[in-house]
């Protein structure tokens, strides 16, 4: 296959209802070259790279690889020219393994009356070892994390062939420790292929990418190398203001437990222990951070602790009633607010509306509806409300939430999760694929949640948002917590040690 010397996209322009979502955008990708797109949520970025895989078909302007200009009339056309794209919102069939996935694009496996899956797992093995990504090929996608289903599109789309890759927020599921290692990994690819890297982790962005572009509401805004140009500097050009992180610097909670879990033992999709023999307590007015490698019980602990699943021994208290074994419906009424891992499953209805999504939790309660009615213009209000306050990004409240941008839907969840006023609240991975300026924002929120005297259970791979927020940090290592440090206690070395396994 002939090598992807350049790649350029000149004057794209993609209007949607109410949405011009690429305006006049130029870009350009030399050989071996690594390319940040960076953005705040709903600046275009998805919807540009969705128009160069053959996702979306562009009103306006040219796509030339090698100097020659090229139409992608499906995703199909853009893997034969050797592009590949990884998406932040993983494109793979739950109910299949990771080879049987693999398979469906991988068409040297497809014969006459058979389709060679041992080909393909053979496949996936040498570049699972080649690039060092660990990959079940016999696993279903259903069972595994969110960061494991991205370590599999990255081995299918290598898999295809790629010779040329887009990656979306590849590093949003990953620990420290993982995301290093893809660096390392990505930067040693440069020498077979160039990237096109969409990320708002701006340390990612200095540490891979050679130039940078900004989108701001669907038009380029910058251009630059991005040695020339510090992160803060960065920052400020993608939202317009500077962007501070706040940091928890109150004292620690000396209020009565808000959840208390003993001897708690959850079983995995898998059949094997998820969560084993696992203690944990949580105060009133303190934000624990759960730091772990993914797939080490974060999953099962937050679905057992909202009635999603049930466990099979110990106990859970919230707020001191037993809800071990509780339906979902009480445990919300109860006073438990949750942000879901997986926001497109778990977190709203794509289907329906933004509005709709925002009053999952309270349709059949007041000021939402009147006896048996909606009350349709309380809700639209509200809305509108929640749109402002969150900066949600849309053309309008009434649009499928599922056509949002991940940031988007993210902002969604939070919205109706805060506003309901719980009494704690379980956030998983909260800020995942949200810009700078909606992350700081929702961090405010955390702490201000705290700071009214409420517990929350925060679940992060991200050490720094753990280090900023929590007050103390529990570590999670199959299934059991290796140790709980205290603020002064807590550094990202010795943490990523304890997420190993290894006892300090």
């Amino acid at each position: 296959m002939e090598r992807i010397t350049s790649l350029r996209m000149e004057h794209i322009t993609k209007r949607f209802p109410g949405t011009l979502a690429s305006d006049d955008i130029s870009i350009s990708v030399g050989e071996g070259e690594v390319l940040a797109l960076v953005g705040e949520n709903g600046a275009g970025k998805t919807t540009l790279m969705n128009i160069l895989m053959g996702l979306y078909q562009a009103d306006e302007g040219t796509i030339f690889i090698n100097d020659r200009p090229v139409h992608f009339s499906s995703p199909n056309d853009a893997f034969a020219a050797g592009l590949g794209m990884v998406h932040q919102q993983y494109m793979l069939v739950p109910n299949m393994t990771v080879t049987e996935n693999i398979a469906l694009g991988y068409k040297q496996a497809w014969k006459p009356l058979k389709l060679h899956t041992a080909m393909v797992r053979r496949r996936i093995l040498e570049i699972s070892e080649k690039y060092g990504l660990a990959v079940d090929p016999d696993a279903y996608i259903w069972q595994l994390s969110v960061g494991e289903q991205q370590r599999v599109e990255l081995v299918k789309t290598l898999c295809l062939g790629a010779r040329f890759l887009v990656l979306d927020e590849p590093t949003s599921a990953l620990t420290p420790q993982e995301t290093d290692e893809l660096i390392l990994l990505l930067k040693r690819m440069t020498k077979e292929l160039s990237i096109i890297f969409i990320s708002h982790k701006l340390q990612e962005v200095e540490s891979l990418s050679d130039r940078i572009t900004i989108l701001r509401h669907g038009r380029v805004v910058f251009n630059g190398n991005t040695k020339d140009h510090p992160a803060g500097e960065i920052a400020a050009l993608m939202t317009g203001h500077e962007v501070v992180m706040p940091v928890n610097d109150s004292k620690p909670a000396e209020g009565a437990n808000a959840l208390e879990i003993e001897h708690l033992v959850v079983p995995s999709d898998r059949g094997f222990l998820a969560i084993n023999d696992l203690d944990l307590t949580i105060k009133a007015g303190e934000i624990v951070g759960l730091a772990g490698v993914s797939g080490n019980g974060q999953r099962e602990l937050a679905e057992a602790i909202n009635g999603l699943r049930t466990p099979s021994g110990g106990t859970i208290r919230l707020l001191g009633q037993d809800i071990t074994g509780k339906s979902v419906r009480e445990i919300i009424s109860m006073g438990c607010g949750y942000i879901p891992e997986e926001r497109n499953i778990e977190g709203i209805v794509p289907s329906f509306s933004i509005q709709e999504n925002l009053i999952l939790k309270d349709a059949d309660k007041p000021p939402f509806s009147r006896g048996i009615f909606l009350d349709r213009k309380k809700i639209a209000s509200y809305a509108e409300e929640m749109r402002d306050t969150f900066d949600i990004r849309c053309p309008g409240v009434n649009v499928a939430a599922g056509s949002l941008s991940g940031g988007n839907i993210q902002k969604v969840i939070l919205a109706r999760e805060l506003n309901r006023k719980p009494k704690f609240l379980v956030a998983v991975y909260p800020i995942r694929g949200l810009d700078l300026g909606a992350a700081q924002f929702i961090h405010e929120q955390l702490l201000a949640f705290r700071a009214k005297g409420y517990g929350v259970l925060l679940i992060s791979e991200e050490l720094d948002e753990i280090l900023q927020l929590s007050d103390r940090i529990a570590v999670i290592f199959k299934g059991n917590i290796q140790a709980v440090l205290g603020k002064g206690e807590a550094t990202k070395e010795r943490l990523g040690v304890l997420m190993a396994g290894v006892q300090s």
